[in-house]
């Protein structure tokens, strides 16, 4: 059909939402033609922009009885590759219709394009939230049920290499690597550095000393080198993924978690001393523990005040005798003040205020006069005198403006602790070796110093006679007290219950049982899939094999295959965003509630990595496809300035630090690669996962090389031709003087991936598409047309990151508003997160 012209218009209404758009065009008899149009008429990428963004918009289409269709950007074709499905098949629906030759134009198989429910959902609803984050996990389901066990997805000795087996398949697979984004593959041996910084500039100095790093393109004969080991790695984390296969790493994560205590947890804590072989706790002029209080999901004190009194020490005025020492046993006038809401009567809480303080064999004087008022603080007049403990955390903190001194005037709250004294020993020596092991070299500013548990050393990781901390208690089933933790200040860092390593294998008895079969196998009987495949090396070193498959020398098709940056605004490169860290510890993204690695639904963050939670890891971490204009990247004829959506993949202040990275050139968009994989000996169920990985629907991709958290290294992979065959029909071949044609491969191609297909089925007892690791992996290499960046609580991104305020904020919220304390949606949720993690108290 003829194309013409047309213009988008978006008409308002009174409500926004409402807006209509329609389309205006001439037709070829000279009419002028306006209509109502929807989303779903559109080409995808322009389904995909705001609708305020499709006002004015030139566009093609074409008429079909009387109405616009196809409607299209200008110069595009309707049915390119991010606007039509595929003909290669992903859902395990296979066709009877095979292809005669595998390396035509035409050789994709012919078979009925269905996505995955659960991805079809996702892409087409109206999904909630504000953005994606940049990586997310396909579920790890345990893989100790007989139904794994008695499959080909189940572990055992692998094949070898020693010659063809009858049955078993090898050969030759041609295959095409086309990229999709930019993709870097940086030269890591040859980084340049800036020089050494000044000592005094420790804020920019990285760990070895030096300053910023820049990247080269790794090139071998003037073409970009993309070394085989690569390819190898990206396949074997997707083959991984949709064989449920063991994890190949999983090192490092035998040690418990760390994680910073709420303001509002704070308020669980009590003041003690240790004495002997117990703790002694110092209630003040109180005789209970704190109360969780359900109704309004914060911790209560007795009486609303305060254990410990507040000792004034870092005022500009008032402070009192600043020779007292940490520990030291003091005597104390002390006056109860009122905190009270501003602009009202309403009290937030009470505390005792030091008034005179000398050391504990001096004698107080008189009782001094009532104190004054300040600011929001209220004094009732009310004094007692009494003796103590002084506790000081030194200046760490802006504004802070006094310390603790513990008391009681109830001397019975000793508790003897001999049975569970050795566990918070060992806790405390954890805790305080971590603080110290993190602050290691780091200097403060602003006349900061840090707390005393941090710079004192192997002193302060002994929990001896004299040792002030705070506790958390709890009534056991007999009424007694009973201390769970101990902490060095009130506000502290604190230790998950379970390390990483334990959600895999929950009977911690039994580490070595494996028990869900998804830690690295540790001899050849337990190789899984993916081991069998690719390789497998002992992580303690004892034992290795080869695996079945080797990727050749992978060759670069393409002319002028890189985008330099060596001209303006990029003359000295194109400075990268940064780069998020892994975080096990923010358990609303990588702990799973369950084994089958549904989202964590937990009130508090300590809720994570608990005994008897039956809790499991969210999965495999992938990073899912951006679906991005080309646009969006930097071409050589292309504009520079930054777009609405932004350029995520640029620090915005253009700024060069130890936080991010420089590169000089990119592996354009478009740009092709040719390499083949040789196998040997590979079972039809492990050829099928193979096949079908290298032949994904057109809008799914894999992800390759640096930076993907960015968006870039997507890459489509088409098999070009295979020269695959049976053993017995290889000792056909050689043994033959004539020559025999090679089976008809499409026929094999298709055999395997159904065969692939009906295993995944019946071990997992649900269509292929909707087994939650297949539809989770569908979704990740097909992406999402929302926003994909780190978290963080402006709409445009920040030069510094920051993406820590968004957590903080989702776990404590602000003033007037509360915490959404959102985690992390599954892949397949029609789901994104939110800019402001926190919603108006009044909706709670």
């Amino acid at each position: 059909m003829e194309v013409i012209k047309g213009k988008l218009v978006v008409v308002p209404t009174k409500n926004k939402k409402d807006d209509e758009l329609q389309i205006s065009f001439v037709t070829k008899k000279g009419m002028s033609i306006t209509a109502k149009i929807v989303r779903s008429k559109l080409h995808q990428y322009l389904a995909s922009q705001p609708l305020d963004k499709l006002d004015g918009i030139e566009v093609d289409l074409e008429i079909e009885s009387g109405q616009p269709k196809r409607i299209r950007p200008v110069g595009k074709p309707w049915n390119d590759t991010q606007n039509q499905p595929s003909p290669r098949d992903n859902s395990g629906q296979v066709s009877k219709e095979i292809p005669k030759k595998v390396n035509s134009e035409n050789s994709q198989l012919k078979t009925v394009h269905q996505s995955s429910s659960a991805t079809q959902k996702a892409k087409t609803s109206n999904i909630s939230g504000n953005f994606h984050n940049p990586y997310n996990f396909v579920p790890a389901l345990p893989r100790n049920t007989n139904e794994v066990k008695n499959s080909e997805l189940g572990d055992r000795i692998p094949s070898g290499h020693a010659s063809y087996q009858d049955d078993l398949w090898s050969g030759k697979i041609s295959v095409t690597l086309t990229t999709v984004t930019p993709l870097l593959i940086p030269d890591a041996a040859n980084i340049t550095q800036n020089e050494p910084l000044p000592v005094t500039d420790a804020a920019n100095i990285t760990e070895n000393g030096q300053k910023h790093k820049t990247y080269d393109i790794r090139m071998v004969d003037g073409k970009p080198y993309l070394p085989p080991t690569s390819i190898k790695g990206m396949l074997r984390s997707a083959y991984e993924a949709v064989t449920n296969s063991r994890l190949s790493v999983f090192s490092n994560h035998n040690k418990r978690l760390f994680y910073r205590m709420s303001a509002g947890d704070g308020l669980s804590l009590v003041p003690a001393r240790i004495e002997g072989d117990g703790i002694k706790l110092m209630f003040g002029t109180t005789s209970d523990i704190p109360k969780w209080d359900s109704q309004r999901q914060r911790w209560r004190i007795p009486s609303n005040t305060m254990y410990a009194a507040w000792l004034p020490r870092y005022r500009r005025n008032g402070n009192l005798n600043q020779n007292i020492i940490h520990g030291e046993h003091v005597n104390v006038w002390l006056e109860l003040y009122q905190k009270q809401k501003k602009g009202g009567s309403t009290t937030i809480f009470q505390y005792w205020l030091v008034r005179e303080i000398v050391p504990f064999s001096h004698s107080l004087g008189n009782q001094p006069a009532q104190g004054e008022n300040y600011h929001s603080h209220i004094s009732t007049g009310k004094m007692i005198k009494t003796h103590g403990y002084v506790c000081l955390t030194n200046r760490n903190i802006k504004n802070k403006h006094d310390e603790r001194v513990f008391f009681s005037c109830n001397n019975s709250n000793y508790i003897q602790c001999e049975k569970s004294f050795s566990h918070l020993i060992e806790n405390w020596q954890y805790l305080i070796s971590n603080y110290q092991e993190i602050h290691m070299d780091q200097g403060r500013c602003d006349d900061l110093e840090w707390s005393r548990h941090v710079i004192g050393g192997k002193t302060e990781q002994k929990l001896t006679n004299g040792t002030l901390c705070y506790a958390y208690v709890e009534m056991n089933e007999k009424g007694n007290l009973v201390v769970k933790r101990l902490y060095p200040v009130m506000i502290s860092r604190a230790i998950f219950d379970l390390p990483p390593e334990s959600l895999l294998s929950p009977d911690l008895n039994k580490q070595e049982k494996d028990i869900r079969k998804l830690k690295p196998a540790v001899k050849l009987e337990d190789l899984s899939p993916a081991d069998r495949v690719f390789g497998w090396v002992n992580q303690d070193g004892r034992g290795s094999y080869k695996g079945q498959l080797r990727i050749s020398f992978v060759k670069c098709e393409s002319d002028s295959p890189l985008k330099k940056f060596n001209k303006e605004p990029f003359e000295n490169g194109l400075p990268l965003a940064i780069l998020g860290q892994p975080k096990p510890e923010q358990i609303r993204f990588y702990v799973a509630k369950n084994v089958d690695g549904e989202p964590l639904t937990v009130q508090a963050k300590s809720e994570g990595y608990q005994k008897d939670k039956k809790q499991g890891l969210r999965g495999r971490k992938v990073y899912p496809h951006h679906q991005l204009p080309p646009e969006y990247w930097i071409t050589d004829s292309g504009t520079i300035e930054v777009d609405d959506r932004y350029r995520e993949y640029i620090r915005c202040d253009k700024k060069k630090d130890k936080q991010n990275r420089t590169i000089n050139a990119w592996i354009k968009p478009q740009v092709k690669f040719s390499f083949s994989i040789e196998v040997i000996n590979l079972s039809t169920v492990e050829l099928g996962a193979l096949i079908w990985l290298l032949s994904l629907r057109n809008d799914q991709y894999h992800r390759l090389g640096s930076a993907k958290p960015l968006g870039f290294g997507s890459v489509k992979l088409h098999i070009e031709d295979t020269d695959l065959r049976t053993g017995k029909q290889w000792q056909e071949f050689y043994s033959s003087l004539i020559t025999i044609n090679k089976p008809e491969q499409a026929i094999i191609i298709n055999n395997s991936k159904e065969n692939f297909f009906k295993v995944v089925e019946s071990v997992y007892g649900k269509s292929f598409q909707d087994v939650s690791f297949i539809a989770a992996f569908l979704q990740a290499a097909q992406g999402f047309n929302k926003p994909i960046h780190y978290p963080r609580i402006t709409k445009a991104p920040k030069p510094e990151g920051e993406s820590f305020e968004w957590f903080v904020e989702n776990e404590n919220g602000r003033p007037g508003r509360n915490p959404r304390r959102l985690n992390l949606p599954s892949l397949t949720e029609d789901e994104c997160l939110y800019l402001d993690p926190t919603e108006p108290k009044e909706t709670r």
